[in-house]
């Protein structure tokens, strides 16, 4: 705006002095025109009049001049007033604007403070929800590991459960026999509840302890009372009842009278109790008369041992004589599993021991009649008739003599080497299967060793779980334990000793073919070396 109205300043006063400039042009022309036409007939006068003339043409032209100069100057004032004015104008928009300015910038000032302020409370806030953000997830993890711990704490014990459910399961079988059904639902039910999806732990454990203590009050408790039973063979019958405990369990038929009673069967596992039927006179009469005193609530003497060891099963049984195989069927019962594989290597050694002397007996014969023919074929070198006779023999010896004589006709050394490998191919064949025979001398005791250790484990487990003040138990059970022992040696013994026989035997072949072979050597060749 300012250099708009400078420029348009500066275009007038340049209009203005054009105008006056040519105003004075023109007066100056006429000036000379008049002095032009006068000067041919003027006179010193007239010169004088013509210096006068210019001298006021001159002033004349100065006082324009002056005038000019004044209406510049008061144009310039009039100019410069009128800057001043717009100077002022603008100095005041300037200072309007620069109060604008602060205006603004206070304003600015004031509301960047206050965000100032709103930014450090807000990180404040943040660094506070932060540090509760921190705590929050430190309270989470450790919460999750607390929670992981005590899942693994639940899954230990739910294992501990079931494997206790599991174990007194199978042991239910072969402990006392009454009220087995109801604890073999019992144990199902809490075992099931172990297995399930989600566990209820607490119940399978309820039921697992509950189980227990009627268990243990079975025990310490006694009763009388009519039951229907099976009395030996005979199925549904109405019996007296008597039972103190776990000692004592005898029953007596209504109709006939017939007794029974359940006893240990003395069996380290399995079945541990079982009913007897054929007791001998006396104690069933003694059996009897306890069940009917019983009734009258009289004080009652029990006929048996109250620890029922095996020498009350032995004492019953003894009337019974046993065949020679019920006894063998019984002593391989004691030995447990571990049986089945010492009869197999019993059988297994027994066929090895047996093909082996059938394989030694065929080819390590050894016929004097033999010999001596070979002998008068060579003598006579007719070497393709004896290499056709040991053909025929297909024995060891034949074989390592027929490569000697293969090469009769050849150097000695061809014939030694022939013999090497005769001798190389004919001594694995006498020797195979030796060493399976000694490892099954060396199994077989092994076997009967681990068959101990079994039993032994067995005995002192059951010792833990029902206690024994009787050594003749103790005694019986390490007696049935080293069955294994004892049949593992039984195997072995003869087995080594076959074994040592048949190497024997293999060692006499193979020196009779080193001797003979030798001597068919120094026979053939004998001459060379002279």
């Amino acid at each position: 705006m300012i250099l708009d109205e400078r420029r348009k300043t500066r275009g007038e006063r340049m209009s203005k002095g054009v105008v006056e400039g040519s105003r004075l042009a023109l007066f100056a022309l006429l000036l000379l025109a008049t002095s032009a036409f006068a000067w041919p007939w003027s006179d010193s006068g007239e010169k004088k009049q013509s210096a006068e003339d210019q001298a006021r043409i001159k002033d004349s032209l100065q006082t324009v001049e002056v005038r000019n100069l004044q209406r510049e100057v008061e144009a310039l004032t009039r100019i410069r007033l009128q800057k001043a004015d717009s100077l002022e104008k603008l100095e005041a928009e300037h200072w309007k604007k620069r109060y604008a300015e602060s205006q603004l910038t206070e304003e600015h000032q004031a509301e960047t403070r206050e965000l100032d302020g709103r930014y450090s409370k807000l990180s404040t806030d943040l660094g506070r929800v932060s540090e509760e953000v921190m705590a929050s997830k430190n309270v989470t993890g450790e919460a999750e590991e607390d929670a992981k711990s005590e899942e693994s704490a639940y899954d230990a014990l739910n294992t501990q459960v079931k494997l206790s459910i599991d174990k007194t399961l199978g042991e239910v079988t072969g402990d006392y026999p009454v009220g087995m059904n109801g604890r073999l639902l019992r144990l199902k039910q809490a075992a099931a509840e172990a297995d399930a999806k989600v566990p209820n732990t607490l119940g399978a454990a309820r039921g697992y302890l509950t189980d227990l203590l009627l268990r243990h009050e079975l025990t310490y408790t006694q009763s009388y009372g009519r039951e229907v039973s099976q009395v030996g063979n005979r199925p549904d019958v109405n019996v007296d009842r008597l039972r103190l405990g776990t000692v004592f369990l005898g029953e007596v038929a209504i109709d006939n009278g017939d007794v029974q009673a359940l006893l240990r069967s003395g069996a380290l596992q399995g079945k541990v109790f079982e009913w007897n039927a054929t007791l001998p006179p006396e104690m069933a009469v003694n059996v009897k008369t306890a069940v009917q005193q019983a009734s009258t609530g009289t004080k009652v003497e029990i006929p048996l041992d109250v620890l029922q060891n095996k020498a009350i099963k032995n004492a019953i049984t003894e009337t019974k004589e046993l065949t020679l195989k019920e006894e063998f069927q019984a002593f391989f019962k004691k030995g447990g599993i571990v049986m089945y594989p010492l009869a197999l290597v019993a059988i297994f050694a027994l066929l090895l021991c047996l093909e082996r002397f059938l394989v030694l007996t065929y080819r390590g014969h050894l016929s004097r009649s033999f010999i001596k023919k070979l002998n008068g074929l060579v003598k006579e070198t007719r070497y393709e008739d004896a290499a056709n006779l040991c053909l025929k023999k297909e024995t060891s010896l034949s074989m390592v003599l027929f490569a000697v004589l293969n090469r009769a006709r050849e150097k000695r050394e061809d014939a030694e080497r022939s013999l090497q490998e005769a001798l190389l191919r004919e001594q694995p064949k006498l020797e195979r299967r030796m060493g399976l025979l000694a490892a099954m001398g060396t199994i077989a005791p092994l076997l009967g060793l681990l068959g101990t250790v079994t039993g032994i484990i067995t005995l002192f487990t059951v010792i833990t779980e029902v206690g024994t003040n009787d050594a003749r138990v103790l005694a019986g059970g390490i007696s049935e334990a080293l069955v294994t022992t004892e049949t593992g040696l039984v195997i072995a013994i003869p087995v080594m000793i076959l074994h040592g026989l048949l190497s024997e035997k293999i060692e006499k072949v193979t020196s009779e073919m080193y001797v003979q072979s030798t001597a068919l050597l120094n026979r053939i060749f004998g001459k060379e070396n002279v």
